[in-house]
């Protein structure tokens, strides 16, 4: 007799099943669980180092506790509410060409660092001028998980404009690339909430469930009976059955009978749902830029370089979390600030700067203490918009997983702290020594809750470790090999 599957269910109606406990006729059989629900992938991105011209990270970002149970610095004091879901990866560095003889080595950059080491960072593949050639993680995801979602990927930003010289809405940095043809093509973010929001749910129907969410409705009503009700009638397993695996069945049904009843008094939860948010109304007025003097220099007004990116912020990880739950995409680039960004922070942390001068000392910022603790101000404020877009991750439910935990989502920084082949400094902002990202999510044995010390390793092979547990056949990405040692279990 051909050993029975342990994989095996009782078939009841609406495609109920039920698992069976095992039994003798199970013998040389193995279960390996499938996940229903869709993988998705999530890079969130700020235009920002780790430290400044002075300071130590360490007492700013870096936890002191290695493996589980690590402390939250002030630069990541807004993670507190999803810590539990978060694993934060330090040490990594991008290699340069001063190491190499001149010549930028593979997933490396020049000795210049604005402009430069985005493209190794973003895709593991070298760069001597700071343009792209092969395309960035998001692009590869979506290809691998992206189904028949309409957006293969999202690509967002929350910054308006980059603020110096040209103050238009949508100037900035293009991190996004996608394969075209022998090479790659730069694809622009969508910075304005109200144009995400109509790109999104514009022509939504008129129930708020997509064709796929009125399904799962229906099959959440139909198990609300009784499981045990809707296999017994159909199931012809027991009479095929030795006596001893007869006893251990019925002694699971009786469980699982017990369980119903203790349940049957809790309403259905709403699992998974997707609704239309509702409309922002008019983005907030988009900010003049900054000016410059004779010099060239930045001349700061704390009433320029801001349009409402608090705000903006705010709405654009309601519409993205949406679009998830929704399976509008499955794949997203949600670009918080431009590289070098020169984002006005007084309305956000209060701090009489822009964004990239909070790590230099420059608009009064010798009052922090040093540019350092300056700039943990800056990188907290976009760790409370990513800790929002988990959070809403996490608190939708799909049958007994939530959507993050069916997600990769990886957080990347512009550069780390601390040498600086351009000036010799040897504590630095233009550094890729020290740099970090922080890794949450649950698919395919990602590691949460962890302080990961990964000296030496590049931030490309984050990305691919996140690509492989999506389900990446891919040992590479771009240059860059190897995933990071416990990151994945």
């Amino acid at each position: 007799m051909t050993p029975l599957s342990r994989r095996t269910l009782l078939r009841g109606a609406a495609g109920i099943g039920l698992a069976l406990p095992w039994l003798e006729a199970m013998v040389g059989n193995r279960a390996h669980a499938q996940a229903a629900s869709p993988l998705r992938y999530l890079l969130g991105y700020a235009g920002v180092s780790l430290g400044g011209y002075d300071g130590d990270i360490n007492q700013t970002f870096v936890p002191t506790t290695v493996g589980a149970n690590y402390d939250l610095k002030a630069a990541l004091t807004n993670l507190a509410p999803i810590k539990s879901q978060v694993s934060v990866i330090t040490g990594l560095r991008i290699p340069t060409a001063a190491e190499n003889g001149g010549t930028v080595p593979s997933g490396g950059k020049p000795v210049d660092f604005h402009g430069k080491q985005v493209a190794p960072l973003l895709t593991g593949t070298r760069t001597s001028s700071g343009s792209f050639s092969t395309p960035t993680s998001e692009h590869l995801a979506a290809a691998l998980i992206g189904g028949n979602t309409p957006f293969k990927p999202l690509v967002v930003r929350v910054q308006v404009s980059y603020y110096v010289g040209s103050a238009a809405p949508g100037t900035g940095d293009n991190i996004s690339y996608r394969a075209n043809g022998t090479g790659v093509q730069a694809v622009a973010p969508r910075y304005s909430p109200q144009q995400l929001f109509q790109a999104l749910f514009g022509n939504f129907n008129a129930t708020g469930l997509t064709a796929d969410q009125v399904a799962h409705q229906q099959w959440l009503q139909e198990t609300r009976r009784s499981v045990l009700d809707s296999v017994a009638a159909r199931s012809k397993l027991r009479e095929k059955l030795g006596a001893s695996d007869r006893l251990r069945l019925d002694a699971h049904f009786q469980e699982v009978r017990e369980l119903e009843r203790r349940v049957a008094s809790v309403a259905p939860p709403m699992v998974g749902l997707c609704q239309k948010p509702m409309d922002p109304g008019p983005d907030p007025q988009v900010g003049s830029g900054q000016v410059t003097n004779t010099e060239g220099n930045i001349t700061y007004s704390q009433n320029l370089g801001y349009s409402g990116e608090e705000a903006r912020a705010q709405v654009m990880t309601e519409l993205v979390a949406m679009a998830f739950i929704c399976d509008l995409t499955r794949s997203t680039l949600f670009q918080f600030t431009n590289s070098q960004s020169f984002l006005n922070m007084f309305q956000i942390t209060g701090q009489r700067s822009d964004l990239h001068e909070l790590s230099h000392g420059s608009h009064g910022n010798q009052t922090e203490g040093n540019t350092t603790q300056a700039l943990a101000k800056g990188i907290n404020w976009h760790m409370k918009h990513w800790a929002g877009l988990l959070g809403r991750l996490q608190a939708a439910r799909e049958g007994d997983r939530s959507v993050l935990d069916n997600t990769a989502a990886v957080f990347s920084f512009e550069g780390g702290h601390g040498f600086d082949p351009a000036d010799g400094r040897a504590i630095s902002a233009h550094s890729t020594e020290n740099m970090a990202m922080l890794v949450a999510g649950g698919v395919g044995g990602l590691q949460r809750g962890l302080h990961l010390k990964a000296t030496g390793k590049h931030p490309a092979q984050v990305l691919l470790t996140a690509l492989r547990a999506l389900g990446s056949t891919q040992t590479t990405f771009g240059e860059v090999s190897g995933e990071i040692p416990g990151l994945r279990a």
